[in-house]
């Protein structure tokens, strides 16, 4: 077995009514909070309320900032950040889908160093203030990473930041999502689940790593039948939460892998949600694997697959991807995702550029 490190230090709290329950262990962070939400969700599905009365509570003051959209860019964390620095904030709160929480622990890099601006975020040595992340989705695991993914607009993509910050705590409440549209369920649905795949696959997975993936997965396999009919039940929600949670402890610990790097300029040049962009190309990513992968046979098995075919024959079914896509387009994503040796080298087998190529074609021009 392979030496290997595993760090994980966020304070995570599950649980129906864990905000509330939990609220003391934020009144160590701080004596004033930035609330980091998009413009309406938080709001209306409760986590909002519960926030802020655990705040008002505890006698935290708070400030709001509720303009965070769909793949945040660095323009508005940087907005943020110069109101957090302005009103003396001592931490930040992000509620809401990964782009809240990621734009939360950017916006706590940049206001941990003031004179930096936004080089802060691309200082892999930065610090940052406290952050707490509260999910109103089960899906990109934020809350128990490291990373935060930003929208890059000089370079048409996504990226994560270099500096690599964990959230001090982690309130997980299913309640948040009851109200979900089934699309969004089940588009960050497969988005965790691409987390557990990815993770289950790198070249960098452990024993441990690989544990909790397995673990993932097999909740996973009792949400199936809810995907498909895109009916949840409250256990169910509780279920695709944990499991989301399990897959961001997994890819804390590998990073995620080719159907992530490949998927971001869908998002920035199609409009894909992030879930729906992974997942169409995930079928054709485990096919890369050589025939009789060990690792890719466990996953199969752990899923209730019975080849890749059944598994892709899933994604299609439980998204609903109806992007229109040219030659001309699988040459760009092609040679964009080629400049991305990291996520390359997450790949435990040899990989070409024909590779990569092929993978886009056998994913979008079915």
């Amino acid at each position: 077995m392979n030496n290997f490190r595993y760090f994980m230090p966020t304070d995570c709290y599950f649980g129906r009514g864990c905000v509330s329950e939990h609220k003391a262990a934020m009144a160590k962070l701080g004596k004033k909070a930035m609330v980091v939400t998009g413009r309406s969700s938080a709001k209306k599905n409760g986590a909002q309320k519960d926030i802020t009365d655990a705040l008002d509570a505890l006698g935290i003051a708070w400030v709001l900032f509720d303009e965070i959209g769909e793949n945040p860019d660095v323009e508005t964390v940087e907005r943020a950040a110069q109101i957090a620095i302005a009103e003396g904030v001592e931490f930040f709160i992000g509620i809401g889908g990964g782009s809240p929480m990621d734009a939360g622990k950017a916006i706590s890099v940049m206001a941990a160093a003031p004179q930096k601006g936004t080089d802060a975020l691309w200082d892999g040595d930065a610090k940052a203030l406290p952050i707490v992340c509260v999910p109103t989705t089960a899906g990109t695991g934020s809350e128990v990473t490291q990373y935060a993914i930003l929208t890059l607009h000089a370079k048409k993509t996504k990226s994560s930041i270099a500096a690599h910050i964990f959230a001090d705590v982690a309130y997980l409440d299913p309640k948040y999502m009851d109200t979900l549209p089934a699309k969004t369920t089940n588009n960050t649905a497969v988005d965790a689940l691409t987390h557990l795949i990815e993770s289950y696959l790198s070249a960098r997975a452990n024993a441990v790593s690989r544990g909790i993936v397995e673990m993932g997965l097999s909740v996973f396999r009792e949400c199936i039948p809810a995907l498909r009919k895109r009916e949840y039940p409250a256990e169910v929600r509780d279920q695709l939460l944990l499991m989301s949670a399990l897959g961001g402890a997994a890819i804390a610990q590998t990073m995620t892998s080719l159907p992530h790097g490949m998927g971001y300029f869908l998002t920035y040049e199609k409009g894909l949600a992030h879930g729906m962009a992974n997942g169409v190309l995930t079928q054709a990513y485990v096919e890369q694997f050589p025939a009789g992968d060990a690792h890719v046979a466990r996953l199969l098995e752990c899923l209730g697959f019975a080849d890749t075919k059944e598994l892709g024959a899933f994604l299609d079914e439980v998204l609903e991807h109806e992007a229109i896509y040219t030659e001309a387009d699988l040459e760009y994503y092609t040679d964009r995702f080629m400049e991305q040796p990291g996520k390359i080298a997450t790949f435990p087998y040899p990989l070409t550029r024909e590779d990569i190529y092929n993978m886009y074609r056998k994913s979008l021009m079915k």
